[in-house]
Formats: C-alpha cells, structure tokens, sequence
C-alpha cells in the first residue's frame, strides 16, 4: 500500500513573491501543490481572475507546481476563471450570521443552492472549511450543513486545527465528512490565556496556532486514517502560525513531519 496523496501549501503568506518566486519557494520546500489566494494585494487579485488565474497555473506549472484549490468569492466569473484554468476546488468558509446561529443554517442553504447551480454549470466544486469561533466550527456542524447536498458540486474540507479545538478525535470527523471530503487540512494549535479578561470578567482562552508537535491535532491518527482508506486526494499545509518568524523552516518541517507519519501509516498498514 502506497500513500498517493498530494501535498499542497496554502500561500497567504507569500503575498509579495512574484509567481516564479513562489514556484521556487513551495517546490523547494518540497511541495506538489498550492491553494492559491485570490484577494487583494496576491499574485491573483479578484478584478484580474479570468486572466490572472490561468496565467498562474501556466507559471507555477513551468516550476513543477499544480494549483489544486483558490481560495475566493463564490460568484460567477471566479468559477469561469477556474474552469478556463483548470482548478477544480473554491475554497469558502461559512461565518455566523448577524442575525444569529439559527439563521445561519437557512441562509447558507439558500447560497448553497445557487452555488450548486454554479459548481454543475461550471464542474468547479465548492469546498466548505471550519473555522473556530463565529463560523460552522467543526466537523459535526459541517456535516449537519452538507447532508443534503451532492458532493460532486458541494464538498468538505476537514481540518485538523479546528476539530482538535472541539475535541475531536480526526478519525471520527473525517469518517463523518468523507463522502463529501476533498481536501484535508493540516495545522494544529492549542489554547493560550489571554491577558485581558471578557466584559463579564470571564477568563479568555484564545487558539495559539503551532507547529505540529506541540499543539493539540493528532496528524498521526488523521494520516493513518487517510492512508487506510487510501486517500489520493490534496492534503494542504495552511502554514498557519500565530507566531510567523522562521515560517519557511517551521513549514518545511511540518511537512517532513507529515511526510514521514504518512509513511510509517502506509507501512504498518502493509503489514496488516
């Protein structure tokens, strides 16, 4: 048994490399693959997606790197822009509404059927990921949001951050989205005091994003999960670190450490 899946970067914090730059930077570092932003001030802004998108894909072609996924608004010209350059995946993330956590569901829903719309007119998937705090936070909520829709146009990416921040075990988050999983996410944090107090003088516990080995996601057990069910899709270092000083080391060592979990789950799984 062989781990064929990719590895990919999510590059938020090269927003000033040139695009060649960038394809040096993630391919030494040893990746396959990047998510791209497309936001104001990166290498593909949202005014310029239909022709910077696929110019992109040409330039970190030519150094050896896919784009795998984008992360970016949902309306019609970025999913024309990904089906000219050949990205498959958006990446969203779906935040509480104003008018509260109930509402949020029908509101969702009704975007979630234009988007499908969207997605099938265009073979461009929408990939939902938890975030912490005011978003769908998790795997559990995640799962009650996409149990009615197709995955083949709305679709789910776990992340191992954000379930280990609600406790999760991977294993039980991932096996809840995998019908719908097209990405997984690796980062990993953990809690940190904060120094001021709420309002109501509660005491504040704020997520301090870390380097694998000292926060609270299991990469080992989600790795040994995706390599037993043979996963072949994108997993995406987000390279998120509260503290982002030595970020190209803290990064290349998070995906030699992954690298090495994945081959010791492929090898004991051989031996099974």
């Amino acid at each position: 048994m062989s781990f064929r899946a990719s590895w990919t970067v999510f590059t938020k914090p090269w927003r000033t490399a040139t695009l060649e730059e960038l394809g040096e930077l993630v391919g030494g570092m040893g990746f396959d693959a990047v998510e791209l932003p497309v936001r104001p001030g990166y290498q593909v802004q949202p005014e310029n997606i239909r022709a910077g998108l696929p110019d992109a894909v040409r330039r970190l072609g030519a150094s050896g790197v896919a784009v795998t996924s984008i992360a970016s608004g949902t309306d019609e010209t970025v999913f024309a822009a990904c089906a000219e350059a050949g990205v498959t995946v958006i990446r969203i993330m779906v935040p509480v509404s104003s008018d509260g956590y109930a509402a949020t569901d029908d509101q969702i829903r009704r975007e979630l059927d234009v988007l499908t719309a969207r997605a099938e007119r265009f073979d461009v998937r929408v990939g939902i990921q938890p975030h912490h705090d005011d978003f769908i936070a998790d795997s559990s909520e995640l799962h009650a949001l996409l149990k009615d829709y197709d995955p083949g146009f709305i679709g789910a990416i776990w992340d191992a951050a954000h379930d280990a921040l609600a406790r999760k075990h991977p294993e039980n988050g991932l096996e809840r989205l995998w019908p719908w999983l097209i990405m997984a996410n690796l980062k990993s944090a953990r809690y940190a005091r904060s120094e001021t107090d709420s309002a109501w003088g509660d005491a504040v516990w704020e997520p301090e994003f870390v380097e694998s080995q000292f926060g609270m996601a299991e990469w080992g057990r989600a790795l040994a999960y995706l390599a037993e069910r043979e996963w072949t899709g994108p997993i995406c270092l987000t390279a998120e670190y509260t503290d982002e000083s030595n970020l190209v080391a803290k990064t290349s060592a998070d995906l030699q450490r992954a690298r090495a979990l994945a081959t010791e789950a492929t090898t004991i799984g051989a031996r099974r």
